[in-house]
């Protein structure tokens, strides 16, 4: 009996290796976008560590430094919001690739299951007659 082949297994493996690399492109976005909302994180944190630390300060040159310390945090902030929105967008347009990746490898795979099934219907079809002709044949000799 001859083993099932699908003849665009080739294909198969090539759109599973280009998913690989959709994903793993898409993981590298997702870092990026992560490492970014630990920053502004951070930033917010400095903040409310920097306004609890003077809570009740009267001293005008440290509210002044801190007040210098705030714009400068809130600079920082801005440049990483734009950060946010460029590596989120690279993170959606990898999202589509992988998800058009997966499209195409699901189709081709739902296309080697649909042959793997007809191969076995006709693989127990073709034992079915084989069965039937040993059969046949052995009955054929008892009868003679």
């Amino acid at each position: 009996m001859k083993k099932f082949q699908f003849k665009m297994q080739k294909i198969l493996d090539l759109r599973k290796f280009e998913q690989q690399q959709a994903e793993a492109e898409l993981g590298i976005a997702n870092a990026e976008v992560a490492r970014i909302q630990r920053e502004l994180d951070n930033i917010a944190m400095q903040k409310v560590r920097t306004s609890k630390a003077n809570e009740g300060q009267t001293d005008f040159y440290i509210l002044t430094q801190m007040e210098r310390y705030f714009v400068g945090l809130d600079i920082k902030k801005e440049i990483f919001l734009q950060e946010m929105v460029q590596a989120q967008m690279v993170a959606d347009e990898k999202r589509a690739v992988v998800l058009e990746c997966m499209k195409k490898t699901k189709s081709l795979e739902k296309l080697r299951d649909k042959h793997f099934e007809a191969w076995k219907k006709e693989t127990l079809r073709q034992e079915e007659i084989a069965v039937d002709d040993v059969v046949t044949a052995k009955s054929h000799q008892e009868s003679s």
